[in-house]
């Protein structure tokens, strides 16, 4: 009776949920996986898996991302 009003006490939290928090409980990042472990503890690429960004062609846009439009031009050296 005392470990089951423990428990349900602990697991009645509304806080967010941590990787430290969970008994064996593994949150991850949500990257998925992009190949597969093998046998002798290397990790095998699957390019079919892995993401690909399509660009759009921005030939003559005026806005680039995150700067703003008074931020001055850096000289080359």
């Amino acid at each position: 009776m005392f470990g089951v009003v423990k428990s349900i006490s602990r697991g009645a939290k509304r806080i967010q949920l941590t990787a430290k928090q969970g008994h064996h409980f593994y949150k991850g990042t949500g990257s998925g996986a992009m190949g597969r472990h093998t046998k002798n503890g290397g990790y095998k690429v699957d390019w079919n898996k892995v993401r690909t960004f399509v660009v759009p062609d921005l030939e003559g846009f005026s806005l680039a991302p995150y700067v703003s439009r008074k931020t001055p031009f850096a000289s080359k050296k």
